[in-house]
């Protein structure tokens, strides 16, 4: 970094070439070389106003300076300073003063000794002492110091213009001051907003020690004067320690030579600031870059376990429909099955019941045969129903079982369905967490993508070629535009990439359509084309696919269409018949831009002094009218000139007609 007009002469040789506020700059280089030469002089007015002050010799402080030795230079003041305290204490002690300080005390003081007002014996060393430091102090303050401090201002002016952070911080001024709330800025743009805060420090600490020095010179003479307290800390520790805590009108000078240097050293803190500016920008952009790949890797895998998730509840919820619309389906089967099973049931049991009479009969018979004796053929009969009923129960009671296996079959389904609605609400659960993933890890991804172009942004603003011109001639700074990033998404904002984001919103499936009808300049052919929507087509499957393929192949458009404009895209989508995005794009994009370049309509620039003239003049012929003014010429204005006219004319004309009095006459009948 450049800290002395000696190290620059390692620096190009257009750098070093001199350079004036009036002529336009080269370059940054040049810049700094021509605000660390000002500052250089400035610090060598501070070194002759010190010198001259403590009356040191040019020798001593060059010798100083070689040696690298500052601590030898504050040495040599604290001794001068030591020198002056004791005739200076003397002599105020002489004179019955408790402190010196403002300099009307010191011209009534040298006045009261030239006329003898003061008794006491005082010493010529105190009396020249203090005349002269009076005179050193009235110059350099009233005569010196100013312009120091103006050619400070137009330095700090220069650089504030010159060295810019392009960092638009709403709350830069709010994070300076200690009694507002401070707002931390992105972490990602801290690089940037650093930089912004640190040059707004810069130039209001410069301001406030330039503030000092010009208000110092009526502090010396107001009546309440140099106040101890008030000075800055190295005031007071130098007074303290050369025993002038009672002289506070000696230290003005001191605290001005202090607050000049502190601003110079200000301003070369900012040019270090500036000249690596640059650097730490690549350094932010080269670590965003690393960011954006792992925040879009996690991005992607949060979006496509989402999908996974939804994927997973949507076939669940799609089976569970087709269940249901079975079981529905199954409800009259159902119910007639129930029906039948219960008719099924009521035969089996009176079936049963019959079967069971007629084979204890049958054993009564067979076990009485004399008493039934005569019923031999009701026994034969009974047998055969016996064994009738041993045939149809089993039939009976399989039918039965049949008809409960598939009830059960319904209550199985039904259980499976509740299980499956269970764990449709655990898949839901998963899809939301997922999709507050999915969120979490967009926004991110988002934040770093946008903080990166921003970085990418002030990098082109700062890497610039004709900058340092366009900062000089007041234009407006624009940095270079990009089509697409290394990702290729559109950040533009021109018409065209606004109506690409456009399209590629609300375009859906046709974006294979409106591919074959965008023009391209150089010509691109059908099997290319073809080609392009193939490769397209499969590389996205996932997630929101129409809107992935829209942006890629609207993108690659943009790329070999070496041409493109807002109309070819308004034609093609006229050719597919998408007539909504037709009137989208006019409504967003076309219709703002005609309204602010379509031509104003012209006015004549004398068409209100043409408007002003008749009122006056209608406001004239009222005035004739009722009498006010007694004149009998009165000019008018008209297509043909000036012309007279003649109130008496204009009272003719007011007269009722004879129409008027007939139709009076009437009314009054």
């Amino acid at each position: 970094m450049y800290t002395t007009t000696s190290q620059i002469e390692g620096t190009d040789v257009s750098s070093k070439v001199s350079w004036d506020t009036t002529v336009e700059p080269r370059n940054y280089d040049q810049i700094y070389h021509y605000v660390l030469e000002v500052l250089q002089g400035c610090s060598n007015m501070v070194d002759a106003f010190e010198r001259e002050y403590y009356q040191q010799s040019v020798s001593e402080t060059l010798s100083s300076l070689t040696n690298n030795t500052s601590q030898q230079q504050q040495q040599k003041s604290v001794a001068t300073l030591i020198s002056w305290s004791k005739p200076l204490n003397d002599l105020r002690k002489a004179s019955y003063i408790s402190e010196i300080r403002n300099g009307k005390l010191i011209r009534d003081l040298l006045k009261d000794i030239r006329t003898s007002v003061i008794t006491n014996t005082v010493s010529d060393e105190g009396v020249i002492l203090i005349k002269r430091i009076l005179d050193c102090t009235t110059d350099i303050l009233y005569s010196k110091i100013p312009i120091l401090a103006q050619k400070m201002d137009e330095i700090t002016n220069l650089m504030n213009q010159y060295f810019l952070s392009f960092y638009q911080n709403d709350n830069s001024q709010d994070n300076t001051d200690k009694k507002k709330k401070k707002k931390k800025p992105d972490a990602h743009v801290e690089t940037a907003f650093t930089y912004e805060k640190s040059r707004q420090q810069h130039v209001s600490q410069v301001n406030r020690s330039m503030k000092l020095l010009r208000e110092m010179s009526e502090r010396v003479e107001e009546s309440k004067g140099i106040v101890l307290s008030q000075l800055s800390k190295e005031c007071q520790e130098l007074a303290v320690r050369c025993d002038c805590d009672k002289l506070p009108y000696i230290l003005a000078l001191p605290e001005c030579f202090i607050e000049a240097r502190r601003a110079i050293a200000e301003l070369h803190t900012w040019i270090q600031d500036d000249q690596k500016y640059n650097q730490f920008v690549l350094m932010s952009m080269k670590t965003l870059g690393e960011k954006q790949i792992e925040a879009k890797k996690h991005y992607l895998h949060a979006k496509s376990n989402m999908s996974h998730c939804e994927h997973r509840a949507d076939s669940y919820r799609l089976q569970i429909s087709k269940l249901d619309e079975e079981m529905n389906n199954g409800q009259a089967k159902r119910i007639s099955l129930e029906l039948r099973l219960a008719d099924k049931e009521r035969l089996y049991v009176s079936k049963r019941l019959t079967y069971e009479v007629y084979q204890e009969q049958c054993e009564k018979m067979l076990k009485y045969p004399d008493q039934y004796a005569e019923t031999k053929l009701s026994l034969e009969k009974f047998q055969q129903e016996i064994k009738q009923f041993e045939k149809e129960l089993p039939k009976l009671q399989q039918v039965i079982n049949t008809i409960k296996s598939r009830l059960n079959h319904f209550e199985e389904q039904k259980q499976v369905i509740e299980q499956m609605r269970i764990h449709l609400k655990e898949l839901d659960a998963e899809v939301q967490l997922a999709l507050e993933d999915k969120i979490l890890k967009e926004n991110e991804f988002t934040r770093i993508e946008k903080s990166l172009h921003l970085m990418k942004q002030i990098h082109r603003f700062r890497s610039s070629n004709d900058l340092v011109q366009k900062i000089y001639h007041a234009l407006p700074v624009k940095p270079k535009r990009t089509k697409a990033d290394q990702n290729g998404e559109i950040l533009d904002d021109d018409d065209v990439s606004k109506a690409l984001r456009l399209v590629s919103k609300h375009i859906g499936r046709d974006w294979n359509r409106l591919y074959w009808q965008l023009p391209f300049y150089p010509p691109r052919g059908n099997e290319e084309k073809s080609n392009d929507i193939k490769h397209i087509d499969h590389k996205y499957h996932r997630g929101d696919v129409f809107h992935d393929q829209a942006i890629d192949c609207l993108t690659k458009w943009r790329r070999y269409h070496t041409r493109s404009k807002v109309e070819d895209i308004v034609t093609a989508l006229s050719k597919i018949r998408r007539y909504d995005l037709v009137q989208l794009i006019d409504k967003r994009i076309l219709k703002p831009r005609r309204q602010v370049y379509d031509d104003v309509e012209e006015i004549d620039p004398r068409k209100k002094e043409i408007d002003d003239l008749n009122k006056k003049l209608n406001k004239l012929f009222d005035k004739i009218k009722t009498g006010q003014i007694q004149t009998y010429e009165t000019y008018v204005y008209s297509s043909i000139g000036l012309d007279k006219v003649n109130p008496y004319d204009l009272e003719i004309s007011n007269r009722p007609t004879r129409i008027d009095y007939t139709r009076a006459d009437v009314r009054e009948e």
